[in-house]
């Protein structure tokens, strides 16, 4: 899994994760895997997801088969877009399993992923049922986000800008999640 995290405070958005890749329980070593980062740039926004990494490259490829940028600016752009990548994911990527053999009866899709979206005044939670949220302090997703929330509620009222608040929240999912890590990766909007 993965660390991403957001924070917005004084107006200020900050948005920091892990680079650390794994396949299946074999965790790549940075030393050998050349880095790829988890954070995407869309236009004025920007997207990190945790789950699969097959992930990154099914995005890269979806978002460069369509013609301009998709717009990202509130819940129900936001929605639109993840609801035509779902359908593309299904009629356009044979990778995609349908995982019959689960016993989940939920009527709704499942990405087996999360994703963040902020812009400049906004923070997104994507959930893997494709939820779409918005959070007004912080958000953290995947397998460190209990250490991420922990040390984000303990900082957040400090006098730390959005950017530090969010390395460090990344940094103790880090130390104590062993399925987190690499170098943390901060874009501040």
């Amino acid at each position: 899994m993965s660390i991403v995290v957001a924070v917005k405070k004084n107006d200020r958005v900050a948005v920091a994760a892990d680079t650390m890749h794994s396949s299946g329980s074999r965790r790549e070593h940075p030393d050998n895997l050349i880095e790829r980062s988890k954070l995407r740039r869309i236009g004025r926004s920007y997207i990190g997801g945790v789950g699969w990494s097959v992930y990154d490259n099914i995005l890269d490829h979806y978002l460069a088969a369509h013609r301009g940028t998709p717009s990202l600016k509130d819940e129900r752009a936001i929605f639109s877009f993840f609801l035509k990548f779902w359908k593309s994911l299904r009629d356009k990527y044979q990778v995609v399993n349908d995982q019959p053999d689960r016993d989940d009866r939920s009527p709704f899709c499942d990405l087996d992923s999360e994703f963040i979206i902020v812009n400049a005044r906004k923070i997104y939670l994507i959930s893997s049922d494709l939820t779409v949220m918005q959070f007004d302090k912080f958000v953290a997703i995947g397998s460190g986000d209990k250490y991420a929330y922990g040390a984000l509620h303990a900082l957040y009222d400090s006098r730390r800008p959005a950017d530090q608040i969010a390395r460090l929240a990344t940094e103790a999912a880090v130390h104590y999640d062993q399925s987190c890590g690499g170098r943390i990766e901060v874009v501040e909007l």
